[in-house]
């Protein structure tokens, strides 16, 4: 889960989808170090208050991925793959936002290595969804 304007469609989606499933939803704020600053737990508290009238037990986590220094996006998208592997996740739920070349050159896409990479199903949701 990015803090970034995106994460409550996102949310949307996985909530939907987790309902219709009749699974848990597990949501993951990837933090920039090991030790959680007071931002990202606040971010944390927000996505948990934006759950709460939800009828889906909801589990959030904040976890640590090193991002590395170039292609972060790829090297995210590495590891969220290994990541979803070692917590028994069955589908995989993320935003999508369009790069220029440069930027995706620079950084990678999280979502399209993700998708490659995870052994199970992965829903990318775009930019023109909406919460």
């Amino acid at each position: 889960m990015s803090d970034d304007d995106r994460y409550r469609a996102v949310l949307d989606v996985a909530v939907e989808l987790a309902s219709g499933l009749g699974q848990k939803l597990y949501v993951t704020h990837l933090v920039r170090d090991a030790e959680a600053s007071a931002e990202e737990r606040t971010f944390r508290d927000e996505i948990r208050t934006y759950l709460s009238d939800t009828a889906v037990p909801v589990e959030i986590n904040l976890e640590y991925l090193d991002r590395g220094s170039f292609r972060s996006g790829t090297a995210v998208g590495k590891q969220l793959g290994d990541f979803t592997t070692d917590v028994g996740v069955d589908h995989i739920v993320l935003g999508h936002r369009s790069k220029d070349r440069l930027s995706a050159i620079r950084e990678g896409h999280t979502g399209f290595v993700v998708a490659e990479e995870a052994a199970v199903p992965v829903t990318i949701v775009p930019e023109a969804v909406t919460s």
